[in-house]
Parts: C-alpha cells; sequence; structure tokens
C-alpha cells in the first residue's frame, strides 16, 4: 500500500514539478516510451510424493526412496543441489468413503519438492526422469526471466531514445536545433510488465511436445524536457 502511495503521489505531483522546472529560454517537453522483451530462462518445478501405507513408517520408506530418486534425476539433469528444496514431511490418516461410512485406508505421508531449473534446453528430459522416479503429482510449474532488472534498464534507455527521437522530429518541423537534455522525469511513470505474449519454443530431452511459453514484457515512460537552439 505504501508503494501505491507513492505511485500515486509522484504522478500528481509530476505536472506541477515539470512546470516549476521548465528553462526559460525555448525548450520542447515530449513523452518517450519503450519496451523490450525476453523469453523466460528458469523453470520453477513444485513437485509433490505421496503414499499411503498401513502405517506412517512403511509410507515414509516408500516416500524416502521416491524423493531419493527424484533428486538424483534432477541432478543427472544438471540441477545444483543449492536449486533444490525438499521441505518437511507431512502425515494424516487417509480415509475412504464405502456405503456411507467412513473407513481409514492407511496413513497418507506427502513430501513437497521445489525444483529450480537454469537450462531450459533439459526441461523435457527432466520432467521425463521426474515422472518415472516417481512423482505423484506436477504441480505448478512457472517459466521467469531471471533479471528483470536489466529488463527495466533497457526499457528506460528505449523510452529516452524514443522520446529524443520525436523531440529532434518537432524541432526540425518547427525549424530549430534540437538541444542538450534540460530534464528527464522517469517517476511519472514506472517501470511495469505487459501482458505476455505466446512464443514457441522446442523443449530438449526426450519430451517430443513443444512448450509454449509467454515472453516477459516490460515497458517505461518518461518526460523529457529538450533545449531548442
Amino acid at each position: 500500500m505504501k508503494l501505491i502511495n507513492v505511485v500515486l503521489l509522484n504522478l500528481l505531483l509530476s505536472p506541477l514539478l515539470m512546470a516549476s522546472a521548465l528553462p526559460d529560454g525555448a525548450h520542447i517537453v515530449v513523452q518517450g516510451y519503450g519496451e523490450v522483451e525476453a523469453l523466460p530462462d528458469i523453470a520453477k518445478l513444485h513437485l509433490q510424493v505421496s503414499e499411503t501405507r498401513d502405517t506412517a513408517a512403511e509410507a515414509k520408506a516408500e516416500v524416502d526412496r521416491r524423493v531419493a530418486a527424484v533428486l538424483r534425476a534432477a541432478r543427472q539433469q544438471g540441477v545444483d543441489d543449492t536449486a533444490i528444496r525438499a521441505s518437511q514431511i507431512l502425515v494424516h490418516p487417509d480415509y475412504s468413503w464405502e456405503d456411507g461410512k467412513r473407513r481409514l485406508r492407511g496413513q497418507r505421508l506427502v513430501r513437497q519438492v521445489d525444483i529450480t531449473l537454469a537450462d531450459l534446453s533439459r526441461y523435457g528430459a527432466l520432467v521425463d526422469a521426474l515422472v518415472a522416479a516417481g512423482v505423484s503429482e506436477l504441480g505448478e510449474v512457472r517459466f521467469i526471466v531471471s533479471d528483470r532488472e536489466v529488463l527495466a534498464e533497457r526499457a528506460l534507455l528505449a523510452a529516452l531514445a524514443d522520446g529524443r527521437q520525436r523531440a529532434a522530429l518537432l524541432a526540425a518541423n518547427v525549424g530549430r536545433q534540437l538541444g542538450k537534455v534540460y530534464r528527464v522525469d522517469a517517476g511519472a511513470a514506472p517501470v511495469v510488465p505487459l501482458a505476455p505474449r505466446a512464443l514457441m519454443m522446442e523443449a530438449k530431452g526426450r519430451a517430443d511436445a513443444p512448450m509454449l511459453l509467454g515472453s516477459e514484457t516490460v515497458s517505461a515512460r518518461l518526460s523529457l524536457v529538450f533545449l531548442l537552439d
């Protein structure tokens, strides 16, 4: 909420600040817009290994065996141990309903495993290996760009170049030469992500199906004041 308030304050004060900071001589005020996009380069997989047995000890032994196989499969696909997180074990009774009566099936044991894959060319092979290792459920998979700050910087530079081009065009059409930048206001419109665009990327490894990824797009706007020569 605090961040939202700061952004709103910037939006309200920006016109006043711009008006009070204009040069006395000939000048031009323009808006620059820029956007950049990049394909995700990291996948975050949320897995679950579960088992129901007569006793919690029996269920744990089976889950431990399959989790160990999952970890081996991930390492074989180049995933470092620092990119794997295995959560604590959860145990609870597993019931089923038969003829309107609840029957105890056994003790259900669940363990979550989170894997961060830094090489998306191995995604298909990794999923195949995890399924073969005994993953009970492949939950949420998120594809993300590892360094969004770089995208934000490139968007700002693109907005600056766009604003300069607009200013040069306008200056030339009024018979003036574009001078130096007098003021840059980057607070009026913060860098924001745009809706992803669908792009195809072939999953390498044993999985033959293509992987549909959305590119990460970031946009930026700048208010620019140029002097006119």
